[in-house]
């Protein structure tokens, strides 16, 4: 019998304004110190001043945004042998949208804009036109596996 201690997911309701289930999973990303009214004013400027600036509707154009940078494949190391493999694998859904808003969120604490409202709406904008750091940091995982699709075989 196992000893380990068996831990409930905790239920994430759905938003407030929109009702969506992506937009109170991002809210709680970018939430610190369990302030989550500040996270909130904060996602929904930056959300309503994109869908001023780009004519679209706030919803449609996160999940655009989510899809841009979620990437497809994840890269783990194992040794094997003494020696260390990056071994890529895919990656469901769930942990790949994950992987995007976590990449948001801190690519856009880097930007030079300021206040963390307009760093997020730079981002977004960004995202939306696929030049932002998050971009790049997918592309670059996307090189790191094709260089080691090689060792794709060898299970983690």
């Amino acid at each position: 019998m196992s000893r380990k201690k068996r831990y409930l997911k905790t239920i994430i309701f759905t938003d407030p304004c929109y009702g969506s289930y992506l937009i109170s999973k991002f809210i709680n990303y970018i939430m610190k110190n369990g302030k989550k009214q500040i996270a909130q004013k904060i996602f929904y400027y930056a959300i309503n001043l994109i869908s001023i600036k780009l004519k679209k509707k706030c919803f449609f154009l996160l999940k655009k945004i989510l899809f841009n940078v979620m990437p497809l494949f994840e890269i783990k190391k194992k040794k094997i042998g003494g020696v260390n493999y990056n071994i890529p694998f895919k990656i469901n859904l769930k942990r790949g949208i994950m992987f995007a808003m976590k990449w948001i969120i801190i690519n856009s604490k880097k930007r030079n804009e300021n206040g963390f409202k307009n760093k997020l709406v730079g981002e977004f904008i960004d995202t939306y036109y696929n030049n932002s750091l998050s971009i790049k940091q997918k592309e670059s995982i996307i090189k790191m596996s094709e260089q080691n699709k090689a060792y794709s075989n060898f299970k983690i």
